[in-house]
């Protein structure tokens, strides 16, 4: 005896919704897909400087931090846009909520000695103060960190749109809050926080990650060649949102940034290689890379839901009587064992 004959014995239904089981039990639900993609070199990297003169092309960028009061710059003064397109290994348009991100590592070279010491700890805002500042803090570990963050955009400028080319700001070099591309950070309640000026406002910004290197002493300065990892991964909401939307668009947008103090013709500049380094083309030393593990799921997480396409209908109906008489956990819905009349009872009741 046939299941379906079974079930009409057991349980009589509608000739309707028996045709409706017989029909789907052929039919296939939302699919997902693993990816572990590794991103040799950036699309585009852009020295994100208000007087940088050859946009599109930079062998070495610096990031670096001025939180003085001679001159009206961001805090965050000195920043790099890392730009991943990540089409050919992440299927895009696969809608932002579907993006599972297990891992992301993303690495870049040292192009010079880095001075000041390395700091792998995000240090509180009010370590950058002037020492007789009434809120000043002492910074207890020496040197000072290389974060990532996302990159935010204002001025009518999208990630869809910006290029390495794009101007700097509307208004020139000079301003506070007024680059078209900024280092941010993902926010709980989604959106993203510019975080250029995290000094002159008083937080203290949270970064994707922080530069580190495995065996490395705080203090120490760090030889040309080192390569700095940021590793993160898509637990926090905010952060997993602002990947999402990076990915279902097919590009992820990163900012470099530091606050190492820098100072007129001078200062501890942080200098990272960049893909237009003869040697970087030469293979010689490495441009910034990426590696992103997960999953782009099935997309729901609906009781009774067995074919994955987010309603409990004919199709998971189909895949239940395929399971009649089974100790199938999924369909055994009562846990007693057996997959029989009392489940399919539970699951008509989510139809």
């Amino acid at each position: 005896m046939t299941s379906m004959n079974r079930l009409r014995e057991l349980i009589p239904l509608p000739p309707s919704l028996l045709a409706l089981a017989v029909i789907a039990t052929g039919s296939c639900g939302a699919w997902a897909e693993s990816f572990d993609a590794i991103f040799p070199e950036p699309t585009s990297d852009r020295w994100n400087y208000g007087f940088n003169t050859t946009t599109g092309f930079r062998p070495v960028a610096s990031v670096f931090g001025y939180t003085g009061t001679l001159y009206e710059f961001d805090d965050r003064d000195g920043q790099i846009v890392l730009d991943f397109d990540t089409t050919a290994l992440v299927s895009a348009a696969a809608g932002s909520d579907r993006y599972r991100v297990d891992s992301i590592v993303l690495e870049i070279t040292l192009a010079d000695l880095l001075l000041g010491g390395y700091d792998s700890s995000i240090d509180d805002w009010r370590t950058y103060l002037p020492p007789d500042h009434p809120e000043y803090l002492v910074d207890k570990d020496p040197g000072r960190p290389i974060e990532v963050f996302a990159t935010g955009f204002r001025n009518g400028i999208s990630p869809a749109t910006w290029t390495d080319t794009t101007v700097f700001s509307p208004v020139g070099p000079f301003g506070e809050g007024v680059r078209n591309a900024f280092a941010a950070e993902c926010l709980a309640g989604g959106g993203l926080r510019d975080v250029s000026n995290s000094v002159a406002d008083q937080f203290t910004a949270s970064p994707l990650a922080v530069g580190v290197v495995e065996d490395a002493l705080p203090g120490v300065e760090l030889a040309e060649g080192t390569v700095l990892r940021f590793e993160f991964d898509g637990s926090d909401p905010g952060v997993a949102e602002w990947l999402g939307t990076g990915l279902d668009a097919g590009r992820l947008l990163f900012s470099l940034s530091s606050l190492v103090e820098a100072e007129q013709q001078g200062g501890d500049f942080v200098d990272l290689y960049m893909r237009e380094n003869p040697l970087v083309t030469a293979g010689v030393r490495s441009a910034a890379t990426l590696r992103i593990t997960g999953e782009i799921t099935d997309g729901c997480s609906v009781p009774g839901d067995l074919d994955g396409d987010c309603v409990v209908g004919g199709g998971d109906l189909g895949i239940f009587l395929a399971s009649w008489g089974t100790d199938d956990p999924s369909t055994d819905f009562n846990l007693d064992g057996v997959t029989n009349g009392i489940d399919l009872g539970i699951l008509l009741s989510r139809f």
